[in-house]
């Protein structure tokens, strides 16, 4: 396996750093990988897991970080042949851009001569993959790879009294022209996020609202619209499970009406980070693989 660092800049002027797994012989497939709310491309073991796995069976493996990466980053962004350094990381990223953290990643594949492609994405970059592909019906997509993809509104309105008092401070924050600050509360007491961010990830009309599994009446309008093969994997311990892990797998096989193929698996035991679980999580990610 041949492994390299490299950087990747986004339409909008950002410099994004991720690593690609190679396998020794050449190879037109590649898994791209999303971190969640936060995640990076080196903290999780089952990261190396997988691009062992899939390396050793001639298929590359490629994760990126993105402007949410970490809780707050300092990013180059170059503007009009000036280069400032902008603080982002998921205390201020705003959903709807992922498209361009995505669009940059695979861009990158294409360039080194990747052409079928599977995106994969962790969590929070669950919904990001499933957005970015209704959103630009990118052809160099052979699949998406959904792992523990969470009801990100349901998370944070579970404890109902704490999320009306935190929407409450947010919309004031941005009325009084503070929402770039830090909201006094952090999200699940771990997360710190600007008041204009929590906004854009919870409010009423978020886009990240994709998997919305514990409302019955929700259209799933992205997932819906996806129209490419889909694969999730989760495992009866994770922690964003919120409603039965049967239901959601149930659910996400109803709701995706336009893709041609619709699969998961449930990983037995398996935690939100997959923890003693990397190698069957890789082992089940390069059979979804092989299988085309």
């Amino acid at each position: 396996m041949e492994i390299s660092l490299h950087k990747i800049y986004t339409d909008d002027g950002l410099e994004l750093s991720g690593v690609l797994y190679r396998p020794e012989k050449e190879t037109k497939i590649a898994v791209a990988h999303v971190p969640g709310m936060a995640g990076d491309f080196y903290s999780h073991k089952y990261l190396d897991v997988i691009a062992k796995n899939l390396t050793e069976n001639n298929i590359a493996f490629c994760p990126f970080n993105n402007r949410g990466s970490g809780y707050i980053t300092y990013l180059f962004k170059q503007t009009n042949n000036e280069i400032k350094t902008i603080r982002f990381g998921a205390a201020e990223e705003k959903f709807e851009d992922c498209i361009l953290d995505i669009k940059a990643h695979l861009n990158f594949l294409e360039n080194q001569g990747f052409s079928e492609i599977h995106l994969q994405g962790h969590s929070l970059g669950a919904p990001k993959v499933a957005y970015y592909q209704v959103k630009t019906q990118d052809k160099k997509v052979k699949s998406l790879i959904l792992l523990s993809p969470p009801d990100m509104l349901r998370l944070v309105r579970e404890d109902e009294k704490r999320f009306k008092e935190d929407i409450e401070t947010a919309e004031r924050m941005i009325k009084e022209g503070n929402d770039d600050k830090l909201m006094p509360r952090d999200v699940w007491d771990e997360h710190p996020i600007t008041a204009r961010a929590y906004f854009n990830l919870f409010g009423d009309n978020s886009e990240a609202a994709i998997f919305n599994f514990y409302n019955p009446d929700d259209e799933f309008k992205i997932l819906s619209q996806v129209s490419c093969p889909i694969f999730t994997i989760m495992g009866r311990k994770d922690d964003v499970l919120v409603i039965s892990i049967e239901d959601i797998m149930r659910i996400i096989k109803e709701k995706a009406k336009s893709s041609p193929r619709c699969e998961y698996e449930i990983l037995g035991d398996a935690t939100h980070d997959y923890r003693e679980f990397e190698q069957r999580l890789a082992d089940t990610v390069l059979k979804w693989i092989k299988s085309f």
